[in-house]
Formats: C-alpha cells, structure tokens, sequence
C-alpha cells in the first residue's frame, strides 16, 4: 500500500513538474505595442477603438502617440485601452510616432521585459476578426528577426509601415534606437516613406538581420500592381487578411475591386469594422435608416448598394 502510494506521489510531481516545463516551453511573447494616430478634428474615432482592442489581445500594453491635439474629454477613451498616451502636434507623421513611443517604452523599462514591439498606424481598419491567427503563424517563424503584415517593391522591397514586428534581437540595438531618433520633419509625405519606411528595412536587412510578411507576396503575382491593399475583398476572403486600408475609400486611389462588395462582405463576416467605416463615411448623419439621410448618406448608400 505505502509503496503504491509513493509511486502515485511520483507520478503526480513527475505530472506537475512535465506541466510546468510545457508550460514555461510554450510561454507567450511579452509584446508592447505603439499605435500612431492622428486625429485632425481632436476626436477618437471608433475604428481606433476598434483597432487598440485588436492590439490588446496579442499585446501586454498599447502605447497611443498622435500626431495631433486631442479634446480633454475624449481621452477617456484612452485611458482603458492604454498604458500611456500622448497627443501633441510633432509633424513626423507615424515614424515620429513610432519614435516617441519607442523612448517611452525604453525610458520606462518596458523593453527591458519585452519580447516583441509592435509599430501599427491608424490608417487602416483592423482588426477584422482577429490578430490571433497572424501572431501564431508568424510565432513559427523562428528564423525571423523583424516581420509586417504586407510587403512592397517601390523603391526596393520592404515592409509597409503600417504595421510592423519587431523582436528583441533588433529593438535592444543602438542601431534600431539610432535610426528611429534620427527621424525628423519632411516637407513631403513620400519623403517618409523613402527616408524612414523603405530605409528600414532595407538598413536592418544590410546589417544581416530576416523578415518575411504575414501576406504571402508571391502567391499573389496574379494581382497586378505593386500595392495589393488595392484589392481588399480578395486578401480578406482568400488569405484572411485583417487589415483594410482607410485610401480604399477615399477615391483617391485606382482601386481594382468594387467597394460596395467589399462592404457587403465585410457587413456579414465582420459588422464591427463594417459600422466603423459607415460612421467614417457618414460620421454626422448615421442614422439608423440610411435612407433618411442627406447627402454623405447618398454616398454611403451608393456604396453599399443601397438603390440605382
């Protein structure tokens, strides 16, 4: 009897000590995320919420720098969805962000403890669903140093800015903290895309450093174009992409894909990003019949394909 109940007390500690080694094996990524915003009117739109919501399931705390003032009363908003925030005029745009929440992040030991760092802009609608499925997948990336959602050949391959993961090995170096405190006020927004996004990579990459994106570039040759956030409807339905870049309608760009199928999936599969950009689109005049509204709702209806 006393020998049996010392194997069981065996196989218990044997049980809990295999628990524990699995567990510490498996242990999720400490990630701290900074999200560059700009809010032209002082407010916080819902799609940011949205979005800040998405980073904290895959982040241990959310970093929101703006380019821009915001109104007392809508900090409120921030203060749950972030553990600092700030939100005054720098003129840098998202890479100015980036570097601001950077050094709070380091002044502040949070990189000290950190595995991951995450530079995400406001110029998309994201996440879908989910960041989940993304930060799993790309976990099995062990070879990777650095990696983003979607990359881009103009001027030179690199990882598009809008969102960016950086691991421990590159975001503890002088090189990185240099780069970033080195980013300063362009006349022109290509200019910070040349300087700051394609510069980057290209600059990490030189130094010996891997990365790879989330979206598989190849398997998509078949979209023409070098920017393949122009087609919205196909990387959502097809390569469960999360993010929708806000340009997509703002007609200012040659869009292939048509927007009212885009919103009409999008109303079905995620309603939340659907309703982010219906109050984006109609942001004084969402009612809750469409039709009843005056003419930001007229387009909004012809969007979504709402009459003739």
């Amino acid at each position: 009897m006393f020998k049996q109940q010392k194997k069981l007390v065996f196989v218990i500690i044997a049980t809990i000590a295999l628990a524990m080694a699995v567990a510490c094996y498996i242990k999720k990524p400490v990630r701290y995320a900074v999200f560059a915003g700009y809010n032209p009117d002082g407010t916080i739109h819902p799609y940011v919420i949205t979005y800040l919501k998405g980073l904290n399931e895959v982040a241990d705390g959310v970093v929101y720098v703006a380019d821009s003032t915001l109104k007392p009363a809508e900090e409120e908003k921030l203060k749950q969805l972030t553990i600092h925030y700030e939100n005054v005029r720098h003129e840098e745009y998202d890479f100015g962000s980036y570097k601001r929440g950077y050094n709070w992040l380091k002044d502040n030991g949070y990189l000290e403890k950190a595995d991951e760092i995450i530079f995400a802009n406001d110029s998309c609608y994201a996440p879908l669903t989910s960041f989940k499925p993304m930060f799993k997948a790309m976990a099995k990336r062990k070879d990777l140093d650095f990696w983003g959602d979607l990359k881009n050949i103009v001027f030179g391959w690199h990882i598009q800015s809008y969102f960016m993961v950086f691991r421990k090995k590159i975001f503890n170096t002088a090189e990185f903290e240099v780069f970033l405190n080195f980013v300063l006020h362009q006349e022109y927004k290509m200019d910070y895309v040349i300087r700051y996004e394609v510069q980057l990579t290209r600059n990490l990459e030189k130094s010996g450093y891997k990365w790879d994106t989330y979206m598989p570039y190849k398997d998509m040759e078949m979209l023409l174009g070098y920017d393949k956030t122009f087609y919205p409807l196909t990387l959502a339905k097809n390569y469960g992409h999360q993010f929708i870049k806000k340009h997509v309608f703002s007609g200012d760009v040659a869009l292939v894909e048509k927007v009212n199928e885009l919103l009409q999936y999008l109303k079905i599969t995620s309603p939340t990003t659907y309703w982010d950009i219906i109050y984006d689109l109609s942001p004084k005049t969402l009612l809750t019949d469409l039709k009843e509204s005056t003419i930001f709702a007229s387009r909004v209806m012809s969007l979504i394909g709402y009459g003739g």
